[in-house]
């Protein structure tokens, strides 16, 4: 699995050579400047693989391209909620600045299944949603 750069400019051109149209899971972590993951720390322990969104997309191409607009600073969309979630609290995009956000991109022909079962055991590890999830 790669992570693939939100802020890349090709990042369009990464999902489609590898993912077509495809679905599935979607995981949003934020990476440090030598390439290893931001520790966040939960509630009930430190997630080192630093997990900020996990989401489901029927089109990968699509729902990405949603989320990149609404957490991208040249954008003004509210059209997904983890973009929301980050842009409303300055500390959060200071913690985890947007050119260092990736998405790590799952496929899946039962997204909504695959998505909830991440859900469910990272909140059974960490006794919480990853920071920019809310509970549906």
């Amino acid at each position: 699995m790669k992570d693939i750069k939100i802020s890349s400019e090709k990042m369009w051109y990464d999902i489609n050579d590898v993912h077509g149209q495809s679905g599935g899971v979607y995981i949003l972590r934020c990476l440090s400047e030598s390439g290893g993951p931001i520790p966040i720390n939960r509630l009930l322990g430190t997630d080192e693989s630093g997990v900020l969104y996990i989401g489901k997309a029927n089109s990968f191409l699509n729902r990405v391209a949603e989320l990149k607009k609404s957490i991208s600073p040249d954008y003004n969309s509210g059209s997904h909620e983890c973009g929301s979630r980050y842009k409303s609290h300055r500390a959060i995009t200071q913690a985890f600045p947007y050119k260092f956000l990736y998405v790590n991109l799952i496929e899946s022909e039962e997204p909504r299944k695959v998505e909830s079962e991440l859900l469910n055991d990272y909140e059974n590890k960490y006794g919480e949603l990853p920071p920019l999830n809310r509970i549906s």
